[in-house]
């Protein structure tokens, strides 16, 4: 059987074995918009208070009567959805397209993560505010605890969502955020709603879970340093280039602990789990 065949059996069986894989549930389009802070909305428009216009699908969020300008070194985007209710601090949220239009760099971030936000430019009437607030919504899948449970993750966990719209594709690297009032549903910016066809209605499912983001698109990653831990030793090296489940299962066996990857060799995802299930350490390094 050849690496990939190897690959693809591994992810069949995953998705056979989790049996919330294939429920299918909706892909939101987010398109771009504000929150303010309780300080910035009174400054703008006078107000204490944002009033609800029109509930949104995540529970206690809501569209407000107020639009902003926003205005960039480059350009301006008008009649910007300002969202209630009131934020801690104010956030601009916009797609790589409308950063480009506006001519400023923005982060790519999940709603809250505001520290290296972009300058930006927020207009209403005669009345202007600048503020680093600007970020590219990172997509993500909201749920519950119970949510959670069901696919098997935990708040924070990365999964593969396939978005099923007229062009159908799979977005790696999807965080999840968990809360008791969340609704079941994939948010994602129009660059990437358009690029899946992606209209009112549109479903996806979770298709597999993913290794940690700082590993994404490298062959294997090797887990978060502990400064308390002691340093790796080297242990148990597989032959070949492909690490997979059934190598990690016959570990336990022989009881072994400990395995180093090799530079040049590959841990499947479904490996990596395994590993981790059965407390063997992953240690990395060698030629």
């Amino acid at each position: 059987m050849s690496q990939i065949d190897t690959i693809v059996a591994e992810v069949l069986s995953r998705l056979k074995s989790d049996g919330a894989y294939g429920r299918r549930f909706p892909a939101e389009m987010s398109a771009r918009h504000a929150h303010l802070s309780r300080e910035d909305l009174k400054t703008l428009f006078g107000l204490e208070q944002l009033e609800c216009v029109r509930e949104i699908s995540q529970p206690g969020q809501f569209l407000s009567g107020c639009r902003v300008r926003l205005i960039g070194p480059k350009g301006i985007l008008d009649n910007v959805a300002v969202l209630g209710p009131v934020r801690d601090k104010t956030q601009v949220e916009i797609s790589a397209t409308d950063a480009r239009t506006l001519g400023i760099s923005a982060p790519v971030r999940l709603s809250g993560q505001l520290t290296d936000a972009a300058e930006i430019v927020l207009q209403a009437g005669g009345t202007v505010i600048t503020r680093k607030a600007a970020i590219i919504a990172e997509r993500h899948v909201h749920m519950t605890p119970a949510d959670a449970a069901e696919f098997g993750v935990a708040n924070g966990d990365c999964v593969s969502v396939r978005v099923l719209g007229s062009r159908p594709l799979i977005l790696e690297q999807v965080p999840v955020r968990v809360g008791e009032q969340a609704a079941l549903a994939l948010h994602m910016d129009t660059d990437e709603a358009n690029a899946a066809g992606a209209g009112k209605d549109c479903l996806c499912e979770i298709v597999g879970r993913c290794a940690p983001k700082e590993c994404f698109g490298k062959d294997v990653c090797a887990p978060q340093s502990d400064k308390h831990a002691p340093a790796a030793e080297a242990g148990f090296v597989f032959p070949g280039k492909l690490i997979t489940e059934h190598d990690i299962k016959t570990l336990r066996g022989k009881n072994i602990t400990a395995f180093c990857i090799r530079k040049g060799q590959i841990i499947t995802p479904l490996a990596r789990d395994t590993a981790k299930a059965l407390g063997i350490a992953m240690t990395y390094g060698g030629e």
